[in-house]
């Protein structure tokens, strides 16, 4: 399959240390069929069938690897009838309008499997470097969203959040670095957070939204 040659100004979120950064994700894909919204390259569909997946399904505008399919987000949510055990969508929402974000918040909802999971991973824009410089650098971004506003989102389709967390993979976690980000932030007077921040949401009830 050929894949789209991609924009000059595009930026892959693949990098040398994504397998890090979303293993914790991919084990949660054991013995589940997943869907990858943005999958880019497809390392993330290398990680979850090693984590024993039973099927993944991986969509990119821009795929840059044969094991993602090149289709637009939107218009797969009007096309597939394909139930999943988890949505999985990692520096993804940020790329859509707010109106659009809310489709695929209900339309999320609507294939996945009661207790299926969504998992939304975003930038941190309580990482100062994040918010006022790495954001910006990619313009496929439309904008940024907080974290407060996806979770309360989330639950008014009718999904339960069952986890907010700093995804401290998302930077080097190391303990001498932990200590600078601290002493920085008593000087500074703002905390230091890691540049990515995920939700794990669950579908309790059966049906659509």
């Amino acid at each position: 399959m050929k894949t789209q040659r991609i924009p000059d100004n595009y930026i892959t979120i693949e990098d040398k240390n994504s397998i890090k950064k979303q293993l914790k994700y991919a084990v949660l894909c054991a013995g589940k069929d997943v869907l990858e919204l943005g999958g880019v390259a497809g390392k993330f569909v290398d990680m979850c069938l090693k984590a024993g997946a039973k099927s993944v399904v991986s969509i990119d505008r821009y795929p840059l690897g044969p094991k993602v399919i090149k289709y637009d987000i939107l218009k797969y949510f009007k096309d597939t009838r394909k139930k999943f055990d988890i949505v999985y969508a990692r520096h993804m929402i940020e790329h859509f309008a707010p109106m659009d974000v809310l489709y695929i918040m209900k339309q999320t909802y609507k294939c996945l499997n009661k207790g299926g999971m969504f998992v939304i991973v975003i930038p941190n824009l309580n990482n100062i470097a994040v918010a006022t410089n790495e954001f910006w650098r990619e313009f496929e971004h439309v904008r940024p969203y907080s974290m407060l506003g996806v979770t309360q989102n989330l639950e008014q389709t009718g999904f339960e959040i069952v986890k907010v967390s700093q995804d401290h993979d998302s930077w080097d976690n190391s303990w001498y670095k932990n200590i600078v980000r601290a002493i920085r932030s008593v000087i500074v007077g703002i905390p230091y957070e890691s540049p990515d921040i995920y939700v794990i949401a669950v579908k309790r009830k059966p049906g659509g939204c």
